[in-house]
């Protein structure tokens, strides 16, 4: 279903190989012909939704009474676009163009040389504590709490749509998912489990900052535990979902309290703000690195 190597597209961009496919949409490293740099492309490719026609290029709804659902599927798709148009952040992606060929859209962005998060746990074995709360989810809390005065939610924090640059700053690759919080239109459905928080699993259940707080706190589980948390369909009936401390007992009583609190099912039992949880972030840093001076 991708399109081949060294397809054009604007007449400014050359498709170089396939990164990645997912329910929506196709990725693509890429390069800028008027410069060389390389670059991500993004192809709104909805599989359910449609088909790749005979010239390789064009992109077909698979049925006509399908096709105001594919527009306005790819409506959505070009909100990211929108949203990423709007910020200029060390520790957002940069947005380069969109644009609608091939019967479908694009966008580009510009490429992040570095590993995902999940990788960068997996590879660096030995990341302190310290330099993980400081240098990684300082930073990432920092540009949520950004989208959040925008009215924006990302809405699927996770560790393999934040990359680790070359100089060790987390990035936000992936808006696929944000929409503008207080709009009062149902919203679409995408889960991640273990990283989503249960009121994403119906379209039209309330969310808010609490929603992100809820996947940053898992972010902060994974990498303190080694594992995600227990997803919330699993939690539903009965809660038993691990504290952190059984996996990590370095990690202060308080610490851990704050972010088992914002991985609860009841987002009224979560902060209304990652203000408190940043500020437990750094406190734990702080201590931590008390810790090993003395």
């Amino acid at each position: 279903m991708a399109l081949p190597k060294k397809t054009v597209l604007k007449g400014k961009y050359e498709i170089k190989r396939k990164l990645a496919a997912g329910n929506f949409s196709i990725v693509y490293i890429g390069r800028e012909l008027v410069n060389g740099s390389p670059c991500i492309i993004k192809e709104f490719f909805p599989h359910q939704l449609a088909l790749r026609d005979l010239d390789r290029n064009n992109v077909v709804c698979r049925w006509p009474s399908l096709k105001a659902c594919y527009l306005k599927s790819r409506n959505h798709f070009f909100q990211e676009a929108e949203i990423l148009k709007g910020f200029h952040h060390r520790n957002i992606i940069r947005y380069i163009d969109h644009f609608s060929e091939n019967n479908t859209g694009y966008i580009i962005t510009a490429y992040c040389k570095g590993k995902t998060l999940d990788q960068y746990i997996e590879n660096e074995r030995d990341i302190s504590i310290t330099a993980f709360l400081k240098n990684i989810m300082v930073p990432l809390i920092d540009v949520m709490r950004e989208l959040h005065k925008q009215g924006i939610i990302h809405r699927d924090i996770k560790p393999n749509n934040i990359m680790i640059d070359e100089e060790g700053q987390p990035v936000i690759i992936d808006f696929g998912s944000a929409v503008y919080y207080r709009s009062c239109e149902s919203k679409q459905i995408f889960v991640t489990p273990g990283f989503s928080p249960l009121e994403f699993y119906a379209e039209n259940a309330k969310q808010g900052r609490y929603s992100d707080i809820y996947s940053c706190a898992a972010t902060l589980y994974y990498y303190l535990c080694g594992k995600a948390p227990k997803a919330v369909s699993e939690r539903v009936i009965e809660d038993r979902i691990e504290d952190i401390r059984n996996y990590n007992s370095i990690i202060s009583k308080a610490f851990s309290h704050m972010v088992m609190k914002n991985l609860s099912l009841d987002y009224r039992k979560r902060n209304s703000s990652l203000y408190f949880l940043r500020c437990s972030v750094y406190l734990e840093y702080l201590l931590l690195k008390m810790k090993r001076a003395g």
